[in-house]
């Protein structure tokens, strides 16, 4: 049986050719128009001298990024999303890692290509954003670039190409340790079970209207994507500039499906666009990627009378989410956190709480939290060292290291703590920035916080920097407030009022800007 990650979407397009398959910048397109155009790259893309395996698609936000994701699904090929937002050092690290046989582009990111990022592409080079292929494309030694009008005609789209278990639906890059970013693999077989379990947990039809609110660079975009594309309903892409306040979009559109991270919740209460009843007609909001206090989930509910609200929780090596809780009054609560618990793992993962070496600890205790299951990806591209430090066998059986601090309680629901990376030494004393952030969202009555160690000396740091935004309490009542609650080495040195927290590419509030507007604003920096 093929497992093409694009055979859903075929199945729609022959079924119900007419239906909108996708709104993006204020675009319609339907089922048919979109399985042509991603047909018609499909044919070039398989017009080379051997199948590609691996097609980068360097565009976003556009018809052309999700035309050529299904072009390189429809014939059996890995697809790499990649972001004209990418620094271009980053990017060009993770084109010589990939040695990919194609680059598809939208007309943002051709005009990002310059002379020493174009030395490192693929031979073939479509840019299907163009009638035209523009000047500038072109290298010593490579084909000539193509371009939407040099497509060969489609009488027909054919089925997608046959396609095992082992072989690679994606190459998903994360932030790696070394500044040099990863590429985890994640296989036809590990989408397809993760779809399934979407399907078991989600009942979506044709007439539902799903939000597709990040970049296809963050995984998290799969998540309404599978669901929509496997009902033949519509994927409705937000515009940036609605990303964190949607919701005029969530009206305006009639969606019934919201996908977003945590933060946007906190970002609309701000701008006062929450009140009880704004969103009647969703029917599932899915909060994934950052911790989701109780008070903002029973907000949102209470803004979405009848919509299912779930907490969703799973890293990009166990194929976007794995674990999941339901929000309601009996809802499991994290202790100290007042944050919804993670939940329970889907059908086919399990989860578990090891110590510093790799011992399964009891139900309480804390530990590190690993995965294990058929949603494990295979891996990190070219780095064999990485994945098997990342991707140890326990107990005979492979695991992925999340990272992530966790503890299971008694009822088997499993509670996300924060970083385990984002323990530090403030003064001697171990800490993590997590718990901080906690205790400064009870004293600040609001989700937009976040605690910086600051500054950074030899691995320990000499006090906590916290931002907050969207509170009327002074600096001094915060300090107070947390000085009642946290001792002394935990209280915030300075707080700093800003009137937004940045955002990075994933929604999720950026430390690191954070600690670079710090390093900026030091004695003796310019």
């Amino acid at each position: 049986m093929s497992l093409n990650p694009a055979l859903p979407f075929a199945r729609q397009a022959r079924d119900n050719p007419d239906r909108l398959a996708l709104w993006v910048a204020g675009l319609e397109i339907t089922y048919s128009e979109l399985a042509g155009l991603a047909g018609r790259a499909a044919r070039w893309l398989r017009l080379a001298a051997r199948p590609p395996s691996r097609v980068v698609v360097f565009a976003s936000g556009s018809v052309e990024a999700y035309a050529g994701m299904l072009a390189a699904w429809w014939t059996g090929a890995a697809w790499i999303p990649l972001s004209p937002r990418t620094p271009g050092q980053r990017l060009a690290s993770a084109l010589e890692i990939l040695s990919a046989d194609a680059l598809i582009l939208d007309e943002a990111a051709a005009g990002l290509l310059g002379p020493d990022l174009i030395a490192r592409c693929p031979e073939r080079i479509l840019a299907l954003g163009h009638a035209r292929a523009p000047a500038g494309l072109d290298a010593p030694g490579r084909a000539a670039a193509a371009a939407r009008d040099d497509l060969p005609p489609l009488e027909e789209v054919s089925a997608p190409e046959p396609v095992g278990d082992d072989e690679l639906a994606y190459v998903m890059f994360t932030s790696g340790t070394t500044g040099i970013p990863k590429g985890v693999m994640v296989s036809a077989a590990n989408l397809v079970h993760f779809r399934s379990c979407l399907e078991e947990r989600y009942r979506i039809g044709r007439d539902d209207r799903v939000a597709q609110s990040s970049e296809l660079t963050f995984d998290l975009s799969l998540l309404g994507l599978l669901l929509a594309w496997g009902a033949g309903a519509c994927l409705c892409v937000v515009p940036e500039t609605q990303r964190m306040g949607p919701a005029r979009f969530i009206r305006e559109r009639r969606l019934s499906v919201w996908v977003s991270v945590p933060s946007t919740i906190a970002c609309m209460r701000s701008m006062k666009m929450l009140p009880p009843g704004a969103f009647p007609l969703l029917r599932y909001s899915l909060f994934v990627g950052e911790p989701l206090t109780v008070a903002s989930a029973a907000e949102w509910q209470a803004a979405a009378p009848v919509s299912v609200v779930d907490n969703l929780y799973g890293p990009t090596e166990a194929t976007v989410v794995c674990l999941g809780q339901r929000f309601c009054d009996s809802s499991p609560i994290t202790r100290g956190r007042a944050t919804v618990a993670i939940g329970a793992p889907f059908r086919g993962t399990e989860a578990a709480i090891v110590d510093g070496e790799l011992r399964f600890l009891p139900a309480g205790d804390e530990g590190e939290l690993v995965l294990s299951g058929p949603q494990l990806a295979r891996g990190y591209l070219g780095d064999p060292a990485q994945t098997s430090a990342r991707f140890p066998t326990i107990g005979g059986r492979t695991w992925y290291r999340t990272g992530d601090l966790a503890y299971r309680d008694l009822g088997g629901a499993f509670h996300h703590l924060g970083r385990m990376d984002h323990q530090v030494k403030v003064l001697g004393n171990r800490i993590e920035l997590e718990d901080v952030e906690a205790h400064l969202r009870a004293v600040c009555g609001c989700d937009l916080v976040a605690a910086v160690a600051w500054p950074l000396e030899e691995g320990s740091a000499r006090g906590i920097v916290a931002f907050v935004s969207g509170t009327t309490r002074s600096s001094r009542e915060i300090a107070e407030g947390m000085r009642r609650r946290v001792p002394a080495y935990m209280v915030p040195s300075r707080v700093e009022h800003v009137e937004s927290l940045p955002l990075g590419a994933t929604g999720k509030i950026d430390r690191a800007a954070l600690a670079r507007r710090l390093e900026k604003s030091a004695p003796g920096r310019s």
